[in-house]
Formats: C-alpha cells, structure tokens, sequence
C-alpha cells in the first residue's frame, strides 16, 4: 500500500480481522518516532450495538430498536500500552450515527492521529479540529469523546493513578443515580416507579414534551409517589417558547426541582425569558458542547446551569474545564448522560465523583442496556454506582466479549438484507408487549400485561405471511396463540374463564418480566409466574425463561421455552379433564400445559419424530412422542410450527394431545394427559421445549434431525 500519511515512514493500514468484523486497525510500523513522548502507533475501531430492555424515546424507529449504538476506540502506544475510549452516538438525539462516527474515527480522526503524542491530548484535539471542521461548535464531538477518552485511559495507565487521582482529586464516595421515567401512558409511570424503587432508587427524572397536559400529570404522579425525590424534568429541547413558559411555573407547583432542555438551543431569547421568569432553574444541555458558547450563553443570561455529559462535550478535556467555569460563575451542574454503556460510563463515573457532584446523576445506562464487555461489569447497588477504582478509566474491556457483540451487530445487518423483504426491528411501544416486526408486520409478539389471564405469544408468523397462531377465537376465547397454563390445580380451574369472568378462578400472576433484545434479533425474556387460589393463596410458583433465535436466511426461528416449577403449598396437585377411558371421562380430555393455537391451515397435517400422524374418528390425537409438528399451507406456501419436548422432561417421551376439526387446529404436548403429578411443597418440576416456526412441512426424518441437536 502507498504512503498516504507524512513523515515518509508513516503509513496507514486498513486490516480487516476477525472473520469479516468491522474492525478497523491504523498503525504505524516504528517503535518510537522522533521528538519524545509515548506515540500513537495504533488506532482500533469496533462499531456495534449493545441489547436494550424497556422503552426510551431515542431507541425507538427503525434504528434505535436494533439496540444501543457505540464505537470503542482502542489507541496503542509505539511501547506497547494501550487505552481504550467510546463514543456513544443516538441518531434521535444528535445528527451523529453509529455510521458517521465509525467513518469519521477509522477516515479522519485516526489517520490524523497517527505518530502524534499520546500525553498530548489539548493537541490530539487541535488536530481533530482540523481535520473535521467545527459548526457553530465542535466538529462530530461525539466521535471526539472515544478519542479523548482513551487518551484519558493511556495517561492514567501510564502514570498508575485513576483519572481523577491523574487531575489531583479523589473520587472515593458511591454517586446517587436518578431514575429515568419515561412511560407511553399516564397508566405506566406507576409500575416504572415501583421498578425503580425495587433497585434501590431514591429519585427520578421525567421525560416531557410535547404535551404538556400530560407532562404535567405525570410530575404530578412521580411526585406523589416519590415525596421526597429529587424530580428533574427534561424536554430534550421539545417546546415552544410560550410553552415552556407556560409550563414552567406549573411544573414547580407540581413538585419539580429543575428544567432541562426546555427549547431548542437555538431560541436564546426564550431562554433568556425562562431564565428571568424564574419559576425554575433552567439548565441547558444539547447545544452546550465547548466552553466556548457555555461562556457566551452564560453572558446572555440563559441559563442557570449546565446537564454535563462528557460523551455530548468531546470527552473529558472539555467536561472538565465546562465544570470548572460554571463553578467560578456560581452556577450549577447536574450529572447526566447519554444511555452510556461501559467505558463512557466508568469515565463519566471518575468525573462526577473527582468534582464533588451532589445531585443525582441521571446516567441510565444500567437501566435501559443489558450487556457488559467489561471484565467486571460496573454494578448498580442500591440505587448508586462507585467510580472504578483501576489506573486509567479503572476498568478492563472483555476483547473476546467484544468480539462476540461486533460478530452479532454484523450478523443483525446480513440478516436485515436477506431475500425476503423488510428489516427487522424491534416493538415496545404497545405496553405489556414485546415483538420483533419485519417491516410493517409483526414476526412474533409475546405478551405480558399483567392483567392477563397469563402471558402467550401471537402471531408466530413467517416473513411475508399472515400469523400461524390464532387469538381469542369464537369457539375459545381463552385460547391465545401460543401460551402456557395447567388446567386443574388443587381442583381449581386455571384454563377457562370462569363463569360470567373473563378470566379463570385460578389467577396465573405475572411478575418481574425482564427481557434483553439482542442487535442481532435474538431475545430472552424471563419472568415469574406466580399460580394463586381464588381465596389469594400462592400454590405454585414457575420461574419462565424464554429464549428467541435470530430469524434464519428461510426466516425460521427457534423459541426454547424453560419453565421451573416449584410447590409453595403443602400438598399440590396437576390434573386435568379424565380421558374418554377413565370414569367421567370426555372426548376432549387430557389437555394442560404448553399449547398452540393455529389457524385453519389448508391440507392440514401432522408428523412426530416416528412417522405420520392418524387423527381417531373425533378428530383428535393421543400418543407419546419426542417432537411433534402441525403443517398445512397458508398464503399459498407450506409453513408449520414444530415442538420438541426434553428427553429429561416429566412423563417423557411426551404424551401429545392434539385436534384437527372443521374448526379447530390445536396441540400440546400435554405432559400430565395420562394421569395427574402431585406434589410436596418445595418439591420441583422442570419443563423444556423447543418450538420452531417453519417454512414447509417437516415429517419424521427432519424433526428426528432436529432433535439431535437438544
């Protein structure tokens, strides 16, 4: 490759490693280049998304869903060391992308940094400047922030001192975190208190804007539930100037301590109002990127402080002297962020605790990500986070995890441009819901309200396909896609609604649903179910864990559903309606446990692992099997749903219970079809199936190949 970069002995290599990863390497082939000083002789750049739980404005749409962007940065020194940084951008909250940031890093900044000084970093940042011009102030700061940051961790290193013992401070005290709130109904904010609350969270920070009926509602009720909170609310710029003073002194009537980002910062002349207005501190936050207009902007009298986050400023050399400005005027400082993951975190961590922050910090990166690439992930503990205690940024980056969560983001963007149409993406935004959707449509959903009768799932479709499931159908409403329910515990009814209910007497509570969306469309979702008498007692407690694959090239998917069971009454027992054979005995006995749904499918069929399935003259099915799979055609293509039941299950091989009428298409693997299970309190039951969502129609030798794989 040519020389691209001055001096002569500088050249810049594009190295693509790891199996196609976007990975990016600069780097230099001397060890030490003239002029002293520790040398940047290597620049790394990892782009990738991190999985996301719950709903957040800025992770939604098309991009958002597929999880948290972020690009690592790693810059070796020509003896060796190495520092590591991370930009965090979001599309929806600033004009930089994972997509730029990665380029302007791997074209720009990186190559511009080649051979210069690593202790250098006011330098670094000249260079930058120049290399990406600045707008109204500086150039791509989100990018910068990963440069800065692993400028920040080499120094540390170099000298053994944690960041904020390298600025002459110490950072020793736990910082109290805020808890975000940011609900799609009013109905929300309660449950999104109370989780806040379970994790040991003392105070709360609302999302507002548009409408500030509803926001003010909603300060109102965190108020109310949260007496003595710090309430902070952010409007991320969305109001008008007469509304946000409108608003303002209604706010603080409410209860609300502080006003973020009430305009765009464009409206200097509405800031300056709200300011005068003086029904709350205003504090600005996009917008405020350099020292430079923070100095400006405080001269005009906009404001009377400052949201920081360094990931926003271009790292810590701008955060820091922006803290130290706002101090000299007087002014305050609250700690904020940007969902950030990991490094930017434990940076941000050594810069609140080395400058003394006494505010909540609202950094909710541990609230909304569910992944780590750390060594020793950074742990929430009673509602507060300790700055890392290590040289440099204080943690350790998992390069293998890494690796691993590159190869996912990558295999999340193949996968969107396989042949049949649409990207994937995920949906949360209808509450007590989770689903994956290709384009416009929903692939699969699973649902969780805790007002349900119990949690299921529909449609289970295929891309291009109406559902396979059905829901709530005439003939049986209480029949909901794919779902899980025993018929009889302790004589009471689980299955149908009670009558004149719309729910069954016994109550199969929901709890603690918790649910990691992957970048590359996998998911798992656990929760507790809790199985409770009419009279209030909890007789049976499940802990369910459900694991999605990513959609293969045919666009199948495997759904591995666990659910452990155990006793919490003294005596406990599963039954179900008695067989045709056994006294008071009916055609349609047996059924409990797992079950599926299907719509009428054309030439409907059915297989186990050991041949063809023969439906008896009442059209159902009993017998045992280790698989079993229901086919037919739907839209003019085969498709079908295959259950392989765990060899270690109870009354394995699985006995089946299934119906193919004029109808209704249904099956089970009913695990208690040929007699009940009782149990002691305490006593145990594991249950473990695979359900996989099909183009086609398998018969004995595929799901015999299926099977080898459990």
């Amino acid at each position: 490759m040519p020389d691209l970069i001055a001096p002569r002995s500088t050249r810049r290599r594009f190295v693509q490693a790891c199996a196609g990863l976007p990975l990016v390497s600069l780097w230099l082939p001397d060890r030490l280049l003239p002029g002293g000083g520790p040398r940047i002789a290597e620049i790394e750049v990892f782009a990738l998304r991190y999985p996301m739980t719950g709903h957040f404005k800025f992770f939604t749409g098309p991009h958002g869903a597929k999880g948290r962007a972020s690009v690592l940065v790693k810059i070796t020194t020509a003896d060796g060391l190495a520092g590591w940084g991370q930009s965090v951008p979001i599309a929806r909250w600033s004009y930089e992308t994972l997509e730029t940031v990665e380029t302007v890093l791997r074209e720009y900044f990186g190559p511009a940094l080649l051979g210069h000084d690593a202790d250098d970093i006011e330098g670094a940042h000249r260079l930058m400047a120049k290399t990406v011009a600045n707008g109204f102030s500086s150039g791509m700061p989100i990018a910068r922030a990963g440069i800065d940051l692993a400028l920040h961790d080499l120094a540390g290193k170099r000298a053994g001192k944690t960041l904020s013992a390298l600025w002459g401070r110490k950072a020793d005290d736990a910082l109290r975190l805020s808890w975000t709130v940011n609900p799609r109904t009013l109905e929300e904010s309660d449950a999104l208190v109370a989780r806040g609350r379970e994790r040991g969270y003392r105070d709360f920070n609302i999302k507002v804007a548009p409408d500030p009926e509803f926001d003010l509602e909603l300060a109102r009720r965190v108020r109310a539930l949260a007496p003595d909170a710090f309430l902070w609310a952010d409007a991320n710029g969305g109001y008008a100037p007469e509304t946000a003073l409108a608003l303002a002194p209604k706010l603080a009537d409410a209860g609300v301590d502080v006003f973020e980002a009430p305009l765009q910062p464009n409206q200097i002349s509405g800031y300056r109002a709200l300011k005068k207005q003086g029904a709350l501190p205003i504090l600005m936050d996009e917008g405020v990127v350099s020292p430079v207009e923070l100095r400006e902007f405080i001269r005009l009298g906009m404001l009377d402080g400052v949201a920081m986050k360094p990931s926003r400023c271009g790292g810590l050399l701008s955060a820091r002297r922006q803290i130290e400005l706002l101090e000299d005027e007087g002014l305050m400082w609250l700690g904020s962020g940007l969902t950030d993951p990991d490094l930017s975190l434990a940076a941000t961590l050594q810069l609140y605790g080395a400058y003394g922050l006494t505010t909540p910090a609202a950094l909710n990166g541990p609230q909304f990500v569910t992944a780590s690439l750390l060594a020793q992930p950074l742990e929430v503990v009673d509602g507060a986070m300790t700055p890392p205690r290590g040289p440099g940024l204080g943690v350790e980056v998992d390069e293998l995890a890494l690796r691993e969560l590159v190869r996912a983001t990558r295999a999340a963007t193949v996968v969107s441009a396989r042949g049949w149409a649409g990207a994937l993406s995920w949906d949360e935004s209808a509450p007590g819901s989770i689903a994956l959707r290709v384009g416009d449509e929903d692939l699969w959903r699973f649902h969780h309200d805790p007002s349900l009768p119990y949690a299921y799932f529909h449609p289970l479709a295929l891309p291009g396909t109406s559902a396979l499931t059905a829901d709530a159908p005439a003939d049986h409403i209480h029949h909901h896609g794919m779902w899980f329910s025993w018929k009889f515990i302790n004589g009471v009814n689980y299955w149908e609604h009670a009558p004149g209910r719309d729910r069954p007497a016994g109550r199969s509570e929901l709890e603690d649903v918790r649910a990691e969306l992957r970048p590359d469309h996998s998911a798992r979702i656990r929760m507790r179910v809790l199985y409770t008498s009419p009279e209030g007692e909890r007789v049976l407690a499940e802990e369910r864990e459900i694991e999605l694959s990513s959609p293969g090239a045919d666009g199948s998917y495997a759904i591995d559903w666990t659910g452990r069971f155990t006793a919490l009454a003294q005596e406990v027992v599963l039954d179900r309606t008695p067989l045709p054979s056994e006294p008071g005995g009916r055609a349609y006995g047996g059924y409990a446990g797992l079950s599926l749904r299907l719509v009428q499918l054309e030439d409907r069929a059915a297989a186990t692992a050991e041949g063809p399935v023969t439906f008896n003259a009442q059209e159902r099915f009993r017998g045992r099997a280790s698989a079993f799979d229901y086919h037919g055609a739907l839209d003019g293509s085969a498709a079908g749903i295959a259950v392989l039941a765990h060899p270690d299950n109870l009354n394995a091989p699985s006995p089946w219970y299934a119906i193919r009428s004029g109808h209704m298409s249904f099956f089970s693997p009913a695990v208690i079809c040929y007699g009940k299970h009782e149990m002691r309190r305490g006593d145990g039951i594991t249950l473990r199936y695979r359900v996989l969502v099909h183009p086609g129609r398998w018969r004995a030798e595929r799901l015999q190949k299926e099977l080898s794989k459990l």
